[in-house]
């Protein structure tokens, strides 16, 4: 497991997260002008994956926590859609769209579980 002084640093799913950014950052590169708007939206969707799950982890209630988890895996998703439609009008190579991919659902997934744990927290608490 990864360690560092703040919370999200000792959180794999961070550090996946993070392999989204450069992953959106790298491809959106390859696209041609005139897509500066999915360009933009990419990365900014990335990089919000990773901003919650920072924020979540700094947060002191299982509740709290939870909502924020649950924020950054609808990024997940809203990345996906953004690749899919990269993908769709032919913006990047299949190829390097798939690879995007994989960081997406393992973070997705991450979350997903992080966000039953703190479920189960909520339910727990006084």
């Amino acid at each position: 497991m990864p360690t560092g002084r703040l919370a999200h640093e000792r959180l794999e799913v961070w550090h996946t997260s993070r392999r989204l950014i450069v992953g959106a950052d790298a491809l959106r590169k390859e696209f041609p002008r005139g897509y500066a708007d999915v360009r933009g939206q990419l990365i900014r969707a990335a990089m919000a994956v990773s901003r919650h799950i920072g924020e979540g982890a700094a947060r002191t209630s299982p509740r709290d926590r939870r909502r924020r988890f649950i924020v950054a895996r609808g990024e997940c998703a809203e990345c996906d859609v953004i690749l899919r439609t990269v993908s769709d009008l032919s913006l990047a190579s299949d190829e390097a769209v798939l690879e995007l991919r994989e960081p997406a659902d393992q973070t997705a997934a991450m979350l997903t579980g992080l966000i039953a744990r703190e479920g189960r927290r909520v339910k727990e608490a006084p």
